[in-house]
């Protein structure tokens, strides 16, 4: 009897268990209430309601540290207010409270129930100024770092032949990719953002096809020969130099990158054109001068000439050319000027003028009066050649003068030019210094014809 009611009474214990731990589910259940030791994102929400927690919450997930790595380093720390990110955390919480297994709530009794703690409990919220303005700190952060540049695989000249080299994976940062990165692992909850996942990447590799194509189809470079003949200078642009300008599309199609190629024109340019450069002069007096200035030169017309470099060059045939050019004097002696010139010394109030390297004319001068009148020193050419013109002007007191002369050959752009000056009484010496020119070159009337019918339209005229 004792054993049967033993049995009674257990059996009514484990009754009032049962309703208990019924009841006490579903009053848990109606009122949604966290189990115990349950946590999110470190705040205890134990027995509490979504309602109840929801600021303690939000204030945690507002004060979240993140910190951005690289090589295992924080280079980088921010927290969620201080980036400007707002987050709304009570229908998420009113989420995870409904969807507990409330049945379970004796093992939350003796065990600690964490729910999930990420940002994906609330709805973040920052502004793309805030975001923008974080980029922009992470940047400046990343920047004292000295970073290396990503380089695409490329076609090289090796061992006469052309071969791939491998890409190289830099550590410069891609703005727009770091700000992608940033939003993820802020919307993911990640509290370490890795900055390598923002580096640049090369777009083309060594085993991508569209480069393994392009190797064949440019092995014709590889032995071409492109030559200059420019000015008289003669040289080959190198194999390697040549492929440095190939450029290979996603369907491994080559072309020439036409900056490369302009860039590689405006160097030549830069070397070898005379027009606004400083020339050695070999004077008929003064020995070797330095002259400046003048319009008479030439220069490569660096755009036209790039365009057509790249067109002989993609033909992948030898070839030589001469640049498309512009300005006057270019021939292949490595000079402009000549050996066919006038040449004016205006110290020596001389002139002489060169036909094929010989004198054929040589005769005092008054060049222009010291001072605003000076004859212009520089390189220019005859643009013109007249008889019978008549020359007008202001005198220095303002009154203007008209001055018929036989022979008119002008060479500057402001109106000077060698003409004849029957009023001269004299040419030479310091004569000119009180009574020289408005800028032109007097010359005797006995001579000026002689000048006049030695040289052609667009002759060097040097004077300094």
């Amino acid at each position: 009897m004792k054993h049967k009611r033993g049995i009674e009474i257990a059996g009514g214990i484990v009754g009032l268990l049962a309703v208990g731990y019924i009841a006490t589910s579903l009053t848990l259940q109606h009122n949604q209430k966290f189990l115990m030791n349950t946590q999110i994102a470190g705040v205890d929400v134990s027995g509490k309601t979504a309602n109840q927690v929801t600021d303690q919450v939000s204030h945690a997930l507002e004060h979240r540290t993140y910190h951005v790595v690289e090589h295992g380093q924080a280079i980088y720390s921010f927290n969620s207010k201080s980036a400007g990110i707002s987050i709304d955390t009570q229908h998420d919480l009113q989420k995870l409270a409904k969807h507990q297994n409330y049945w379970s709530w004796p093992l939350a009794l003796m065990n600690s129930a964490s729910a999930d703690d990420s940002v994906r409990l609330g709805k973040l919220s920052v502004s793309s100024a805030s975001m923008q303005q974080l980029v922009n700190q992470i940047m400046k952060t990343a920047g004292n770092t000295k970073r290396t540049k990503t380089e695409n695989a490329k076609l090289v000249y090796k061992n006469d032949q052309v071969a791939i080299q491998k890409e190289v994976q830099g550590t410069e940062i891609n703005t727009k990719a770091l700000k992608i990165v940033v939003k993820k692992a802020l919307a993911d909850g990640k509290t370490s953002i890795n900055l390598k996942d923002a580096y640049v990447k090369p777009t083309l590799t060594s085993t991508s096809k569209a480069l393994t194509t392009a190797k064949t189809k440019a092995q014709p470079y590889a032995k071409e020969v492109a030559k200059y003949n420019i000015n008289g200078h003669k040289f080959q642009i190198p194999n390697n130099t040549i492929l440095g300008w190939i450029q290979v599309d996603k369907a491994g199609q080559v072309t020439l990158n036409q900056k490369s190629v302009l860039a590689y024109v405006n160097k030549l340019n830069d070397k070898y054109h005379t027009y606004h450069t400083t020339r050695t002069f070999k004077s008929t007096m003064r020995g070797t001068v330095k002259i400046n200035g003048g319009l008479f030169g030439w220069s490569i017309k660096t755009k036209k000439e790039a365009a057509a470099l790249s067109k002989q060059v993609l033909a992948g045939k030898d070839f030589s050319r001469t640049p498309i050019i512009s300005g006057s004097g270019y021939h292949n002696k490595k000079t402009d000027i000549g050996n066919t010139y006038i040449e004016v010394d205006k110290q020596n109030q001389h002139m002489w003028v060169y036909v094929n390297g010989k004198v054929k004319v040589s005769t005092d001068v008054v060049t222009g009066k010291p001072g605003a009148h000076a004859t212009t020193t520089g390189v220019w050419n005859l643009w013109s050649k007249q008889r019978h013109a008549t020359l007008r002007g202001q005198n220095d007191n303002g009154s203007s003068y008209t001055q018929p002369v036989a022979y008119w050959m002008p060479f500057d752009d402001t109106g000077e030019g060698i003409h004849d000056s029957p009023w001269q009484p004299q040419y030479g010496g310091t004569w000119y210094k009180s009574h020289g020119s408005h800028g032109c070159v007097n010359t005797p009337p006995s001579v000026v014809g002689k000048v006049y019918d030695a040289v052609p339209v667009g002759t060097p005229v040097v004077v300094f």
